[in-house]
């Protein structure tokens, strides 16, 4: 994602994106958007992405406009990759300052970055899985922090230890996946 048609370092990532794909990766189908659309096509057909790669402040935009595809930015991982050494894992929000020590946070999108360090720094999809399930477990059973809770949607409203440990309390009771299908 750039916006190479009125930034000329966006022209020159381009470039760059579109040699490295070719010669370092020639199986990955790579197409290029500009930010604007990009946005745009984020919230008509966000299934439509698998991987959006793009510079940091088109990446702070778009993964503002796609925390809300699912209700806050406490609901998504994130994880840099590069080409050898680990990954860094953490939540798209950040640290959250503003709400450091009130027990408010979110804490399933450091849940699933965890998730994502299992699948693709350490190569322990089962566990991934099993992290995955077991935050899917706890929004069925109606857990909800404060940034996901509507009025009136029935939900318990809890704060972020007591998400952390109903998540807990499920990966204790989910039986380990022993295949993954995709």
């Amino acid at each position: 994602v750039d916006k190479a048609n009125v930034l000329d370092v966006s022209q020159l990532w381009r470039e760059v994106v579109t040699d490295i794909i070719s010669k370092d990766f020639p199986d990955v189908e790579l197409s290029h958007m500009y930010v604007d659309n990009a946005a745009m096509q984020l919230i008509r057909w966000p299934k439509q992405f698998d991987t959006i790669v793009c510079g940091n402040i088109f990446g702070d935009i778009l993964s503002d406009e796609a925390s809300m595809l699912v209700g806050s930015l406490g609901m998504l991982p994130s994880a840099s990759i590069g080409e050898s050494g680990p990954g860094v894992f953490e939540p798209c929000h950040g640290s959250a300052p503003d709400i450091a020590g009130e027990d408010k946070a979110n804490p399933l999108a450091m849940i699933l970055s965890a998730a994502m360090m299992l699948k693709y720094d350490l190569d322990r999809p089962e566990e991934a899985l099993l992290l995955e399930k077991a935050v899917e477990a706890a929004l069925d059973a109606g857990y909800r922090t404060s940034d996901i809770k509507q009025e009136g949607d029935g939900c318990k409203l809890v704060g972020c230890k007591e998400m952390g440990t109903a998540v807990s309390e499920l990966v204790e009771s989910i039986a380990m996946p022993t295949e993954i299908t995709v």
